[in-house]
């Protein structure tokens, strides 16, 4: 009777491709289990991203109750670092809205996302970007719940258009 087990002449996939292949799985359920019980995104990241594992080129959506994209977060790499919190670099969250003066970009180096407060924070510099003004700061605490954050040190301000504002 042959064995079960894989002979070492079999080629198993590793690396790049066990990734590609577990991150594919990991947005279709994703995707599947927001439709069907409408649990937050916190919920189904502590579930389908194992502790230790490193995601490369990670995209991971959220949908709202009608199944329009809500928010889209996408990284270099992203890792469960424990219980709690996911480590993640080149980081961009989008949040959409029907309002396009709402619609938001935050980008990162580094951050961590705490999936029980819901909150993301950055020790690097980061960029955050509206319609018409874009903020960049030393530091971010943003809580993805509320969509109000903190940012701190060397904060610039650009506003691309003042006209609406003053009336000239």
């Amino acid at each position: 009777m042959p064995s079960r087990v894989p002979s070492p002449r079999r080629p198993l996939l590793r690396g790049t491709a066990f990734a590609v292949v577990s991150l594919g799985a990991c947005l279709l359920m994703l995707q599947a289990q927001q439709a069907v019980d409408n649990r937050s995104l916190a919920e189904v990241l502590s579930q389908n991203i194992p502790l230790g594992v490193e995601n490369k080129q990670a995209v991971l959506p959220s949908f709202d109750a009608a199944g329009s994209r809500s928010s889209l977060m996408t990284a270099d790499v992203v890792r469960r670092v424990d219980g709690e919190r996911l480590y993640a670099e080149g980081f961009v969250f989008e949040q959409f809205s029907a309002d396009p003066k709402r619609a938001m970009r935050i980008a990162l180096p580094t951050a961590f996302y705490n999936m029980k407060t819901s909150t993301l924070r950055s020790t690097q510099r980061g960029k955050v970007s509206l319609k018409d003004v874009q903020i960049e700061g030393d530091s971010l605490i943003f809580d993805t719940t509320t969509n109000r954050g903190l940012m701190e040190g060397n904060i610039r301000t650009v506003i691309f258009d003042t006209r609406a504002k003053s009336g000239e």
